[in-house]
């Protein structure tokens, strides 16, 4: 069984440099927006950016879009969960051009 800081571990991996704009949650695991590197907080997130499904089960991820057969179930009961620190920490905050 793998757990929400894993399932974050795990995503980080798959996508290095880049940030999570945001993470939601579903019986079966969870699904993150992920960004490129330097996303801040005030930007809109790209409609067409990656977003990726983790398994709770076993840890597999796989891309999160309409070619996904869980998309549609998973989209109707997700909730938001707030992201660990670290990660959070990864996101510029506002107006931080640095």
């Amino acid at each position: 069984m793998v757990t929400y800081e894993q399932a974050c571990d795990i995503v980080a991996a798959a996508f290095p440099g880049a940030v999570f704009s945001s993470a939601y949650e579903y019986p079966g695991g969870w699904y993150f927006n992920v960004e490129p590197s330097g996303w801040m907080e005030d930007q809109p997130v790209n409609p067409f950016g990656v977003s990726a499904i983790i398994h709770k089960a076993d840890g597999e991820w796989e891309y999160f879009n309409v070619g996904n057969h869980e998309f549609l179930d998973v989209l109707g009961v997700a909730k938001p969960v707030a992201l660990p620190e670290k990660y959070a920490a990864m996101i510029r905050p506002k107006h931080n051009a640095g």
